[in-house]
C-alpha cells in the first residue's frame, strides 16, 4: 500500500473509494537557473570597465618609470657636458655656444656617440660672458657663464649652469 491510501497495483479511480484529490502533480520549475541576456551584459560591462582600469593604471605607472629614468639620464649627459666644458681652454669656451645635440644623437665633444640607453635625450649649450659680483666682498669677477639644458621631444628636462672666471694673464 501506498502512504496516500492507494493499495499498490491498482489504478486510481476518481469520484472511489480511492479517490486521490489531496495529490498534486508538480512539474520541474519553468524558470530557467542560468543568467539572462541582460545579466550576462552587464557583467561584461562591468568586466570591461575594470579590466580598462587595470590598464590604465600599468600604463600610467610605466610612463612614471620612464620618465623618471629620462630625469637621471638627462642628469648624467647635463654633468657629462659640463664637465667637458670645463676642461676647454677659457678663450675656446664660446666657440661652444649655441652647440646643440639633436635628440637621439648626442656626442662627447670629441664625436663619440652616446650609447642608445640616450636615444629620447638631446642637450644644447648656452655660452656668454658675464660679471658675477660678490656683494660681501665688493668685489667683481669676469668670466662666462655656461648653461647646459638636456630637453626631450616635448621639453626640457635638466638645466646645469656654472660660471667660469677668467683667469689672471
Amino acid at each position: 500500500m501506498w502512504p496516500s491510501g492507494i493499495p499498490a497495483g491498482r489504478p486510481a479511480v476518481c469520484g472511489g473509494a480511492n479517490d486521490v484529490t489531496g495529490l498534486r502533480i508538480t512539474r520541474p520549475d519553468s524558470r530557467r537557473r542560468g543568467f539572462s541576456l541582460l545579466e550576462s551584459l552587464i557583467a561584461s560591462a562591468v568586466l570591461g570597465v575594470v579590466v580598462l582600469a587595470v590598464g590604465m593604471a600599468v600604463s600610467a605607472s610605466q610612463k612614471a618609470s620612464f620618465e623618471g629614468d629620462k630625469a637621471v639620464l638627462a642628469a648624467m649627459a647635463a654633468d657629462d657636458l659640463m664637465s667637458e666644458l670645463a676642461a676647454v681652454p677659457y678663450a675656446n669656451l664660446p666657440t661652444y655656444n649655441g652647440l646643440t645635440h639633436p635628440v637621439g644623437a648626442m656626442v662627447t665633444l670629441g664625436g663619440q656617440a652616446y650609447p642608445d640607453t640616450y636615444w629620447a635625450l638631446g642637450r644644447r649649450v648656452l655660452v656668454e660672458d658675464t660679471r658675477y659680483t660678490e656683494p660681501g666682498l665688493g668685489v667683481e669677477i669676469d668670466g662666462r657663464r655656461i648653461v647646459v639644458t638636456v630637453f626631450d621631444d616635448a621639453r626640457d628636462i635638466v638645466q646645469i649652469e656654472t660660471f667660469i672666471p677668467e683667469p689672471v694673464s
